[in-house]
Formats: structure tokens, sequence, C-alpha cells
């Protein structure tokens, strides 16, 4: 049996980075409605500052209030990648703070998305660099434990690969995987362009087509009455 404590995976494969552009004038919300409506990350999972963030996932797992692991992810992971960092979702200890986003701003990575907590939440919100976090603590983190670096990771129900393409805004945060990205962003520009005629009916006329709404209702049985 592996008695390994940590365990690390150097090689992933990564989105080629026109595929990778092909995300970045997509808003959140029509990407999670190209996957089904049922895609995001947690909620609770807010910037902390910058809200748009798009990059290539580089995961790390770490047990509740411990970031030996985030170090060796800061040092290794490329230009462009983000940190997505699984922590049983502990609000109680910062694993990360200014210092490490500063040195991962200064190394090229997108941003740091931590289900769990983070500090120094006025240097952050400051910094042009996306942090996004479950909580603030200005507890600091241990460094002893285990921990695992590019495995498939869990935030909530959605589940994080390496090399999947990790996108925000001000809505929140969802994670595409390589194989399907190719048809998810041409769904989700198919979506945006829907809603951008939408939005030109109401400006022009006061509202969209409602045709299918009172069909849909004619065909639920839908008593209306005064």
């Amino acid at each position: 049996m592996d008695s390994a404590r940590y365990r690390i995976r150097q090689h992933i494969e990564r989105p080629d980075s026109l595929l990778l552009q092909c995300f970045r004038d997509l808003a959140v919300a029509d990407i999670c409605d190209a996957l089904g409506r049922n895609a995001a990350l947690p909620s609770a999972i807010k910037p902390l500052g910058v809200a748009r963030l798009l990059g290539t996932a580089y995961t790390v797992n770490l047990p509740a209030g411990e970031n030996l692991l985030l170090y060796y992810a800061v040092d290794n992971a490329r230009p462009g990648d983000v940190l997505a960092v699984a922590c049983d979702g502990y609000e109680d200890r910062a694993v990360c703070g200014e210092i490490m986003a500063a040195l991962a701003r200064k190394r090229g990575l997108a941003g740091f998305v931590v289900d769990g907590a983070v500090r120094d939440a006025d240097a952050l919100r400051a910094m042009d660099f996306p942090v996004y976090a479950r909580a603030v603590s200005p507890n600091g983190p241990y460094k002893d434990g285990c921990g695992e670096i590019n495995a498939p990771i869990a935030m909530g129900n959605a589940v994080i690969r390496p090399g999947d393409i990790l996108v925000a805004d001000g809505d929140g945060i969802v994670a595409v995987s390589r194989d399907e990205a190719e048809a998810v962003a041409v769904q989700a520009r198919a979506i945006r362009d829907t809603g951008l005629r939408k939005l030109k009916a109401i400006e022009k006329t006061g509202k969209p087509d409602f045709n299918w709404l009172y069909e849909k209702l004619a065909a639920s049985s839908c008593a209306i009455f005064n």
C-alpha cells in the first residue's frame, strides 16, 4: 500500500491557448446554462477583489488548515494556471494570504480559488489578482499533515480536474473539462446571443416574445381567473 503523505503529479494536460480564449468574453451564467444549469462551484466561494478569472486548473487537495503543498504549487504551476485549492471548506484557518498571492501574481498565475479561508483580506482586495475564497480568517496555517497535487478535487457538487478551464465573474465560478470545452463555448455563445436579442426586443417593444410562456401554461392545464 502506498504510504506517502504527499502525492504530487507533475504533468497535466492543459488546453491550448486558442481553446482557453474561447471563454474570455463569455459570462459564467451562460456557461452554466450550457452545462445544464447545475455546474457552478458553491456560491459561498466569493471574490475578495477582482472578479474576472480565466485559466487552467492546477489542483491542490489539503487537509483543513494545512498549506505546505500550496507552496509547491505556487512554485511549480505555470503562467496561466489557477490554483484550485480544496481544504474541506474549513473557514477558521487561512491557507494563504498577501505574500503567496503576490508571488503567484509575479509568476504569472491566473488566480486562486480556495474552498476554505484566506487572510490579509484588505491587501488581497487591493491587488490586481483574482482571489476567490469561502471565508477570511486571521489564523495562519500549519505545515504538516498530508495532501495531494493534480488529482481531481471536489468543491460542493462540482468536480475539478487538473487541466479543466476555470472561468469566474461576479456571478461565481464554473469548471469546464477540456474534452467538452469547445462544444460548451459554442453553446454558451449561442445562449449569450439569444439573450442579447431579448434585450434588444425589450428596448424596442417593451417585452420579449412570451408566446412560449403561454403555450407552456396552456399545455400544463393552467387555470387563470379573476
